[in-house]
């Protein structure tokens, strides 16, 4: 399995605007985020976690027309807005593409997006909506899932395999992180170093990696406000900060 990560900025993107560099060197690429998606391919097929805003100049620079399904971890328009880029995915495989998200979006989503999942006058819908379920599979990729807290809403953890996603974190629920042990992978996101109440900080992310112990720990959906040099002179060994474009191989 190959894990890229497309984007893995915050809700702005990394530099915030031109001359609004927040904390970060803008001499190191690294400190360039675009909005945070990641592509994974599994068994031969690509799936995708969250349309950024940022989506058509990611796939471009991935190389990537081919796009065999979608999962989303929620509704934020930082994670959801790049949606009607999956069109041209569409148009060039001549295929309806499956979109898997949480029953408590679904609606909402279909609203947003009425002419990509139901069609509008000229366009032909190009997508599907599914519910997602605790354990489910896309072809011959297992994924399992989980709600984990941001503040006021829900997001979804996802697991495919030694791998998983948890962006945008406060908390977690109940013991759920125990469904999270032996990874090889984990993908977490890190807003800034202190906390906010939707996302968790610096200490209390290092804190769930101790109990954790991932082979290898990626802060996504960073902030301007952290510089990509000087967060990993504070990481522990196998954690660091990710950086657009870079891949895994598991």
């Amino acid at each position: 399995m190959k894990v890229r990560i497309l984007g893995c900025g915050g809700s702005f993107g990394s530099p915030l605007a031109w001359e609004r560099n927040g904390n970060i060197d803008i001499e190191d690429s690294k400190n360039f985020r675009t909005r945070s998606s990641v592509l994974i391919n599994n068994n031969n097929q690509n799936i995708l976690i969250d349309t950024s805003p940022d989506l058509r100049y990611q796939l471009y620079k991935a190389k990537c027309t081919n796009i065999d399904a979608v999962l989303f971890t929620h509704e934020h328009s930082d994670h959801t807005s790049g949606l009607p880029d999956i069109r041209a995915m569409s148009l060039i495989n001549k295929s309806i593409i499956p979109a898997y998200m949480s029953n408590n979006i679904k609606d909402s989503m279909i609203n947003n997006y009425k002419y990509i999942f139901k069609g509008l006058k000229d366009y032909a819908p190009f997508m599907t909506a599914h519910n997602i379920e605790k354990s489910f599979s896309i072809d011959e990729t297992n994924i399992e899932t989980f709600k984990h807290n941001h503040g006021s809403i829900d997001v979804q953890t996802y697991r495919i395999n030694n791998f998983a996603y948890s962006t945008d974190i406060k908390n977690f629920y109940e013991n759920d992180i125990d469904k999270l042990k032996n990874l090889d992978l984990w993908i977490v996101g890190l807003l800034r170093y202190d906390s906010h109440p939707s996302h968790a900080g610096f200490d209390q992310i290092i804190e769930y990696v101790k109990y954790l112990k991932p082979k290898k720990t990626l802060f996504t959906h960073m902030t301007a406000l952290l510089d990509y040099k000087d967060l990993l002179s504070k990481c522990p060994e196998n954690v660091e900060p990710a950086y657009d474009g870079i891949e895994i191989l598991i």
